[in-house]
């Protein structure tokens, strides 16, 4: 239940805030006081779109906040799915800011406007003047005859079976899509493959095979200067190493003269250490040596094949091309058990069908049966409104296949009076009749489900005398089963309310405010009474509303 509202800077409201209780209660208060304002408000923080221009002062931030009590509600899984924190008592807020920007939170977290909307819809309903719509929604009409029929949990298990059905659906599709796209590229694909499994791509190192090409190209040129070096280093007298073997020698006899020396003696012998083993590997490169044209010729015909599908690939690496063969390799595995696929979907899906139709029968079956016991309590209601002439009709259809209500469609017919012919709602219901039709839907549906927090702008607009009482018992019969609100002009609804609120204006010269009153006992004869007679307050006006009130 909505047990505060906060309103700050909005329209004509420049800081209110108002508390609720449970039960019925009745907002009064002259044509153009502010009742429109305060639903406007409550619009604004339950997630309708915001206008920047509603901001009283437009330099200063609008804020509108609203606190509910959920704890009825059962609401702790919605808040899991749109991955909001639950608390008991709940409190949205809304913010518009100066620069036109808005802002939603719940329970002071930032939220979407989506989010608000979808937890919204099961904490407030406002019926505002002339809104018709909702009769007239498919969905709407099933919830109200579930609710009569017991199938609402049945309901909610067959949609999400049938929304498996649905993703069964898309995936068939997009795997058939992909079948025939694969079936036009696997020859090429086949193609690319072969030719990266011949190149025997795990047998082959590049770095190695480019080396050895390189050094096989220069047989001639390594050779002739290996020799030349060889010889600068292993002449005898004259060699690169026999010099350096004099050399620490002579350097020896000083080594003992001095540190400097002994220093230079060792920088020789690591000298001439160096010079022997560059002689060696000089010796080891020359026994390496081969002249072997054909085996050139391999590695050349072997790196051209390998650099052409680099270069057709994109790439210049063999772990790169090995990893392109695998993909390549899996597409075309894919492609050959894509007919698997789609033929073992296929298979849940006719089976998945089978259950979501024997569901949909026994939905249909139920449903029926409630459609003459829903019929009967609303002309019951429309009976007491004055409306003993309605025909009200419930005309269900199993259709062939499946849909998300249960493989049916619904719609209501209605006729106000005898003789002519039931029509679609939204085109047989005057204003006047409106209003009365959809207090007895909603007085029905309260038998049958927990409702959330009912807001009814002017309800009772359009009648008078007798109906208006009958009106007026209904709603405060409502009430019983939860927290209803009834913005009205006429005394016999305000009379009924346990609660009574008064809207009003008041200006001081330079600025009109908005504000709203709880009425004591004297005060809601008062206003009764003025509702009855105008601002006269006669004695048998007030002697009126006296009676009403009692």
């Amino acid at each position: 239940m909505l047990t505060t509202i906060t309103i700050k800077n909005y329209a004509l409201i420049e800081d209110m805030s108002v508390s609720f209780d449970s039960g019925f209660t009745v907002i009064t208060g002259a044509t153009g006081s502010g009742k429109s304002i305060l639903l406007g408000a409550l619009d604004l923080v339950l997630g309708k779109r915001a206008d920047s221009k509603v901001a009283k002062n437009p330099e200063k931030k609008c804020v509108v906040e609203a606190h509910f009590d959920v704890r009825a509600y059962q609401l702790e899984g919605l808040y899991r799915e749109l991955d909001l924190d639950y608390e008991a008592m709940t409190i949205l807020r809304r913010e518009l800011l100066p620069n036109g920007k808005s802002r939603a939170f719940v329970n002071d977290a930032l939220a979407s406007l989506s989010q608000v909307q979808q937890l919204s819809e099961r904490l407030v309903e406002i019926h505002h003047q002339g809104d018709t719509h909702r009769l007239g929604q498919e969905a709407y009409q099933f919830e109200i005859l579930d609710a009569l029929s017991g199938q609402q949990t049945a309901l909610t298990t067959y949609q999400k079976s049938y929304q498996l059905f649905l993703t069964n659906e898309k995936n068939i599709a997009a795997l058939i899509t992909s079948q025939q796209k694969a079936i036009q590229e696997v020859d090429y694909q086949q193609f690319i493959l072969e030719e990266l499994v011949e190149m025997h791509l795990e047998d082959i190192d590049q770095v190695a095979l480019e080396d050895t090409r390189s050094r096989l190209k220069h047989q001639e040129l390594i050779q002739e200067v290996l020799q030349q070096s060889l010889q600068q280093l292993s002449n005898d007298e004259i060699g690169l190493v026999d010099q350096a073997n004099h050399l620490q020698q002579r350097l020896r006899s000083l080594s003992h003269l001095g540190a400097d020396f002994d220093a230079l003696y060792n920088r020789m012998e690591s000298v001439r250490i160096e010079l022997a083993d560059v002689q060696q590997e000089i010796d080891h490169q020359m026994d390496r040596l081969e002249s072997d044209p054909s085996s050139l010729q391999d590695i050349d015909e072997l790196l051209d094949r390998l650099y052409r599908l680099q270069t057709k690939h994109g790439v210049d690496t063999v772990d790169a091309l090995m990893v392109i063969r695998e993909e390549l390799t899996d597409k075309i595995t894919n492609t050959s058990t894509i007919d698997q696929r789609i033929a073992m979907l296929q298979s849940e899906q006719i089976t998945l069908t089978k259950q979501l139709n024997v569901a949909a029968d026994d939905l249909h079956q139920k449903r029926t049966a409630a459609v003459p016991k829903f019929e009967r309590l609303v002309n019951e209601y429309l009976m007491q409104l004055s409306l003993a002439d309605a025909q009200w009709q419930l005309r269900l259809k199993r259709i062939d296949g499946l849909n998300y209500y249960g493989g049916a469609q619904l719609a209501l017919w209605f006729s106000a009076n005898k003789g002519i012919a039931p029509q679609l709602i939204h085109l047989a219901v005057s204003g006047g009749e409106m209003s009365r039709v959809v207090l007895a839907v909603k007085a029905v549906l309260a038998e049958f489900k927990s409702l959330p927090t009912l807001i009814f702008d002017e309800i009772d607009t359009g009648i008078s005398g007798e109906i208006a009482s009958k009106m007026a018992e209904i709603l405060l019969n409502m009430s019983g089963r939860g927290q209803l609100f009834c913005m009205t002009h006429l005394p016999q609804t305000a009379a009924k309310g346990r609660f009574h609120k008064r809207i009003f204006k008041e200006s001081d010269g330079e600025k009109t405010r908005t504000y709203i009153k709880d009425l004591g006992p004297q005060e809601r004869i008062q206003e009764i009474a003025q509702m009855i007679g105008g601002r006269e307050l006669t004695d048998s006006a007030k002697a009126h509303a006296r009676q009403l009130l009692n």
